[in-house]
């Protein structure tokens, strides 16, 4: 049976986040049939409460019951995590997940990076008046995208409050993310990959979760549109060229030109 005779699963989303897109891209490489339902922030929530029926996901230090990305199962199962629609895309592979070195690095940049690029990311478009709306316009359906220009003030307050976008949360995500360039530099001395000599999850969400920070584009394999790095203003360019020319920063972005790209094209 070809992919597209099979029964696709339902991907919700939203499309331009750092979780999603690791998940995306595990199904993108093994091939999962999937259709993605991409939403905007507060409206993605309200998806996720209908499909689950009330009952969300579990809630996290990085995510609530009705964050995304959420997977349903053509077979009726739910799962409500990233790292675990990874290993369901992966099953039967090893290679991804070949040992618990790899599982507790995806853990890590799960809870020591993705927060804090998140939270960069957001600061700066809370910059830019109407980026957010053309957000919408570029990634979800032009429906959603004239709705949601309408609740863009209650969706200001919202992310706000919930990622602390304040200017100690941007000083403080800055000094992480940083710190997590650094270290993760030191740890690719004289390696080819973060766990070895070979392609795994830790590799796969390091350089997802990092993407945010990198501001891809499609044509380098994102899942989605962001910002175009033309339309930021100096100290947003600043960051992404500072990011883009560390040695880990240039380590992701090989990563999507050799694993990511190639999946997507």
């Amino acid at each position: 049976m070809s992919k597209d005779e099979r029964v696709h699963h339902r991907l919700i989303t939203l499309p331009f986040s750092l979780y999603n897109e690791k998940a995306r891209w595990a199904l993108d490489r093994y091939t999962v049939p999937y259709r993605e339902e991409p939403h905007m922030p507060f409206v993605c929530s309200i998806a996720v409460a209908v499909a689950t029926r009330g009952r969300g996901g579990s809630a996290d230090r990085t995510s609530s019951r009705y964050s995304t990305p959420v997977l349903i199962l053509n077979d009726g199962r739910i799962l409500t995590d990233s790292t675990d629609i990874v290993h369901f895309a992966a099953a039967g592979d090893d290679s991804l997940f070949p040992n618990a070195e790899v599982s507790e690095l995806v853990d890590h940049y799960g809870d020591q990076l993705g927060p804090y690029t998140r939270l960069l990311a957001y600061w700066h478009l809370g910059s830019h008046p109407g980026m957010i709306e053309q957000l919408a316009a570029d990634n979800v359906g032009r429906r959603e995208a004239w709705a949601f220009k309408r609740i863009v003030p209650f969706v200001g307050s919202q992310l706000t409050r919930a990622l602390n976008l304040t200017e100690s949360g941007h000083d403080r995500a800055l000094t992480r993310l940083r710190q997590e360039l650094d270290d993760t530099a030191s740890r690719l001395e004289h390696r080819n990959y973060l766990c070895g000599d070979r392609f795994t999850a830790a590799d796969l969400t390091f350089a997802a979760l990092l993407a945010p920070a990198l501001c891809l584009t499609p044509e380098e394999g994102f899942g989605a549109i962001l910002p175009a790095r033309a339309s930021l203003d100096e100290e947003a360019q600043s960051l992404i060229r500072e990011v883009r020319s560390h040695p880990a920063g240039q380590f992701a972005l090989r990563i999507y030109a050799e694993e990511r790209r190639r999946v997507v094209a």
